[in-house]
């Protein structure tokens, strides 16, 4: 047990001696005063009486006292204690076992995952052989505790956890090895600092710490080399896709790699009801280790690689160009020591097509400009595509068949069964709004020719039609006057407390609401015009994956137009529609589907696939360093706290050094 000071800048509280000794060097040894001569013996007189040596000793001590005072204060702000280490002498093994997907990388049969497990099953026999304890940590995207400090008594569970291990293989995704470290510190390492850690990585580090040790030469095969594909996407250029993918070459010297295209459902066309065709072809390219390049394949954009670039083209030829797939498989036919990232698939190339009805009695080109732009921003971003059909001046509406019904000016006697709805301008002026859309518009409002803005409504601020609105630049001078509305409307713009945009999405029922034409506004001058159209179907019709291509671990959003969503994983997932949207992470790589029936009984499959992160691909990647769990770990310790005792010191001397000064006094 030794004395220590646990916060030794307290001690600059000392400077305060310093301090009290200058003022008594500096302080005057007498004052002038001009006294009568009778006083003078008087006072003689009286320090005749006294003692003079006990005065002395009386101010020494008080002197002492304020030395101590000082000294004690210093020693409380420096936190005296009585510090107690032990050390243990167990025999402590930590096995840190990286699981990211890299560990997948395969040699005559076996992992580097398998590998890994069997030098650590090896090894912590000779640990519970020497009456050690074996704690194994699995660093995944969170570090996974397996075993913590078993001895020889638990010996065959911590096997089992083993065998558990190698049944279940690797994660597909990256591990954080640093969390690992960590865990291993706080769980292990701060009680005994003298355990052994050992990292079993297929991660070449450049620095390492001296107490860690780093297991790859075990675990990895020199052979050991892999041909990744890292990324691809395809892009309408010209009316035909272009494809671009990035490939990547890691471990070996150099390779001759043939990057193959296998294209189905090629130039199907859903509405003629043309199943498409399949459609192959193949560009070869020659790769040296840890080169990563671009090979393209296009229509029309010639072959000429630009090796400086690392860019490669494969121009297609006219049997081979597409404007439409149902899904697209990139492969690299190469033998590799790590398969997963030789397949790439992409889909969404077959758009879902939403069939929209516009009827109007007095057709409006800005509506029907802005159902263009809101439909080519649909295609590109929710992925389906606009098909509309307009109804001629003078027909009837079609009630049936469609998924988005718009009417303008003069509506229909009933609102179709299936299908969301948007009403235009329902002017009373042309008959009554059916009884289903939940509200009346009898009167118009007075037209005097002046302008006035919009004022937001209840529900306007944060609801997905609103986000792309400004009121304030809205302009209006004639609008229907709705009421009775039905409570389910959302409230989003209005005029003097008369709603003038509201909107309803309740399963089934999706009804908006727009209570003015655009004759009587600016509308038209705005982007507004397609802002508005195109939040509108957004809401109806939101994007049921926001993607086709995820790397594991990604998030993404998943929604539904129906009353369910079925995702087809083992087991398979059924999500409920009042669970959308919802948000999906995919912890292994492959293809999924999700399935649904629509409110208006369309069946949808949307696919996505999933990839091992790109990171992953390269089996031979080198860190800079890790850091040291080892740092700041020290020994158990038993502090015994000294304050009180100091505190106590304090009072009695600041008593003591009151009582002489008082008695000097008198």
């Amino acid at each position: 047990m030794t004395f220590e000071l646990l916060v030794p800048l307290g001690l600059l509280g000392l400077i305060g001696i310093a301090i009290l000794i200058l003022i008594y060097v500096i302080r005057p040894n007498y004052q002038a005063r001009h006294v009568t001569s009778t006083y003078i013996w008087k006072l003689s007189l009286n320090y005749k009486r006294k003692r003079p040596p006990v005065n002395k000793i009386r101010n020494i001590i008080i002197f002492l006292c304020q030395l101590l005072i000082l000294a004690s204060m210093a020693m409380i702000m420096a936190w005296p204690s009585l510090v107690e280490r032990t050390l243990t002498d167990e025999n402590d093994v930590v096995y840190i076992l990286d699981s990211s997907a890299s560990m997948y990388t395969e040699t005559d049969g076996a992992t580097r995952f398998d590998r890994a497990l069997a030098e650590i099953r090896s090894r912590a026999e000779n640990v519970f052989s020497t009456d050690g304890k074996v704690t194994l940590i699995v660093a995944e995207e969170k570090p996974r505790p397996v075993a913590e400090r078993v001895d020889l008594t638990r010996r065959m569970s911590f096997l089992d956890a083993l065998d558990k291990l190698g049944t279940e293989g690797a994660s597909y995704g990256t591990s954080d090895v640093e969390a690992a470290l960590a865990y291993a510190k706080e769980t292990v390492l701060r009680g005994n600092p003298n355990a052994q850690l050992i990292l079993f990585t297929d991660t070449t580090y450049s620095f390492v710490p001296p107490r860690v040790q780093v297991e790859r030469e075990k675990i990895c095969d020199p052979s050991e080399w892999n041909a990744a594909i890292l990324n691809a996407e395809a892009s309408l250029q010209d009316g035909y896709y272009t494809l671009t993918v990035q490939v990547a070459c890691y471990g070996t010297i150099s390779q001759d790699l043939e990057i193959s295209v296998s294209v189905e459902g090629g130039n199907s066309i859903p509405a003629s009801e043309i199943a498409g065709e399949s459609i192959t072809f193949a560009k070869h390219v020659r790769f040296s280790d840890s080169e990563t390049k671009t090979v393209i394949f296009g229509y029309g954009i010639g072959s000429e690689d630009d090796e400086e670039a690392n860019i490669y083209r494969y121009d297609l030829g006219l049997n081979q160009r597409f404007f439409s797939y149902e899904s697209i498989r990139i492969g690299i036919e190469a033998d590799d020591s790590y398969s997963i990232d030789n397949s790439f698939y992409l889909y969404g190339g077959q758009k879902e097509r939403l069939k929209v009805e516009y009827f109007s009695s007095d057709p409006n080109p800005f509506i029907q400009t802005a159902l263009a732009k809101a439909g080519s921003a649909l295609s590109a971003l929710n992925n389906f595509q606009l098909d509309v059909t307009e109804i001629k001046k003078g027909e009837e509406p079609i009630l049936e068949g469609f998924d988005l019904y718009i009417f303008e000016h003069q509506m229909p006697e009933r609102l179709p069964d299936t299908g969301a709805v948007i009403l235009l301008d329902p002017d009373p002026r042309y008959g009554p709004v059916p009884s289903e859309a939940g509200f009346r518009a009898e009167t118009l409002s007075d037209y005097t020719g002046d302008s006035f803005t919009l004022a937001e409504g209840p529900e306007f601020e944060g609801h997905p039609v609103s986000r792309f609105i400004d009121p304030s630049g809205i302009e209006l001078s004639l609008y229907d006057v709705i009421s009775d509305y039905d409570p389910s409307y959302d409230v989003l713009l209005e005029y003097d407390s008369k709603p003038l945009l509201m909107v309803q999405n309740n399963g089934a029922t999706k009804i908006a609401v727009m209570a003015f034409s655009v004759h009587y506004s600016n509308l038209a001058k705005l982007p507004e015009n397609f802002l508005l159209m195109y939040s509108i179907i957004d809401y109806f019709f939101p994007p049921i994956i926001s993607g086709n291509a995820f790397e594991v671990g990604d998030e993404f959003t998943v929604n539904t137009w129906g009353d369910e969503l079925t995702f087809n994983v083992e087991p398979v997932k059924v999500f409920q529609a009042e669970e959308m949207p919802t948000t999906l992470s995919i912890d292994k790589p492959g293809s999924y589907s999700f399935e649904q029936e629509t409110f208006y009984g369309k069946d949808i499959t949307v696919e996505v696939f999933i990839k091992p992160p790109a990171e992953e691909s390269d089996i031979c990647k080198v860190v800079d360093s890790i850091s040291d769990p080892y740092e700041g770990t020290e020994p158990d310790t038993l502090i015994r706290d000294l304050l009180v005792i100091f505190a106590a010191v304090l009072v009695g001397l600041l008593f003591l050094e009151w009582f002489l000064q008082s008695r000097d006094n008198k």
